[in-house]
């Protein structure tokens, strides 16, 4: 089943301007809509506290594991705020590599002077 934007207005998400939330998948039915358009203001809410976070760290920005010990959320919540907020162009990859709790690399995420 393909996956659409809440948000369907022709626009791909890639090319929605910054102040357009990006939507929740749902699968064109009548319920998974409906269930899509009742989770967006927690989903708003969680997207709003990922980049203020992330914007509090300044240029040291933070991993998505830095993100969910700070904000308490798990990697389900978290990652697709943390997405959306970069397909919005809120915040950014930073270049900088630290490591995760697993001993890998993990991207630190900063925000853009785009607001």
């Amino acid at each position: 089943m393909n996956e659409r934007s809440l948000f369907d207005d022709g626009q791909s998400d890639r090319d929605r301007p910054p102040d357009k939330p990006v939507g929740l998948p749902h699968n064109r039915t009548d319920t998974s809509r409906e269930a899509a358009e009742r989770m967006v203001p927690g989903a708003m809410a969680q997207a709003a506290r990922v980049f203020h976070f992330i914007a509090k760290c300044g240029e040291e920005g933070a991993t998505d594991h830095e993100v969910q010990a700070e904000l308490g959320m798990t990697g389900d919540s978290e990652r697709p705020r943390r997405w959306s907020l970069q397909r919005s162009g809120l915040i950014c990859d930073s270049g900088q590599r630290r490591k995760s709790p697993t001993g890998r690399k993990a991207i630190v995420w900063i925000a853009t002077e785009k607001k």
